[in-house]
Parts: structure tokens; C-alpha cells; sequence
């Protein structure tokens, strides 16, 4: 999630993923503020989560949509990550992930 937003913007998002977690008894939940993607694999890496929840692709709005891609892949493929994004109702796993480069350029080629 992006930390430098309003701060009721973050809270409402926060809340709405952890409503989301809720509803599938998902267990302990870890919060990622960061923006660099070296750094969000690391943080991957070390709590071996088996899903990443955002509330939506603008939560990365310092990457490119090639970017966002290639982590989604890291996520999927390395680290067998299920991706999910709530606003944008996006699922990525091992089962569709070879959409997702076209479905990620297609959600920004609609918001530009």
C-alpha cells in the first residue's frame, strides 16, 4: 500500500483488505510499505507469504506496468505467491499466469 496518501485514504484501503483477509481466515497479515521492488522481493523472501493482497495496480505507482509484471511473475513463478488485487478485481497463480503481461497492459492502456 502506498503510505504516502492521505492518511484516511490508506486507512480505508487498509481496512478494505483486511475485511477481504477476514472473510477467508488467512491468519497473521503483513502490512509492505515499500516502494522499491528489490526490497518488497527481500521482504517476500523472507516471510514466505502464499498470498500477496494490494488494493489495486496504483498502489505501485513509481513502476511501469513492465515492472509490475515482472514482480507478479517473481511472486508467481519463484516464490508460488497468489496475487490479488481488490479494486481492480485482478487474480494471478500458477494457472493463469501467462496473462498476465496482457492483462496488466490492457488495465493501463484503459487508464491512460
Amino acid at each position: 500500500m502506498n503510505s504516502h496518501q492521505n492518511i484516511d485514504t490508506y486507512n480505508d484501503k487498509l481496512e478494505k483488505i483486511i475485511y477481504h483477509t477476514n472473510s477467508y481466515n488467512f491468519g497473521k497479515i503483513t502490512v509492505i510499505t515499500e516502494k522499491n521492488q528489490t526490497v518488497i522481493r527481500d521482504i517476500l523472501n523472507m516471510y514466505k507469504p502464499y498470498q500477496f493482497i494490494t488494493y489495486s495496480l496504483k498502489e505501485f505507482d513509481k513502476f511501469t506496468p513492465t515492472q509490475i509484471c515482472e514482480l507478479i511473475l517473481y511472486m508467481i513463478d519463484k516464490l508460488d505467491i497468489t496475487f490479488t488485487t481488490i479494486e481492480d478485481n485482478l487474480y494471478f497463480n500458477k494457472e493463469n499466469i501467462l496473462t498476465i503481461y496482457p492483462k496488466i497492459f490492457e488495465y493501463y492502456k484503459r487508464k491512460s
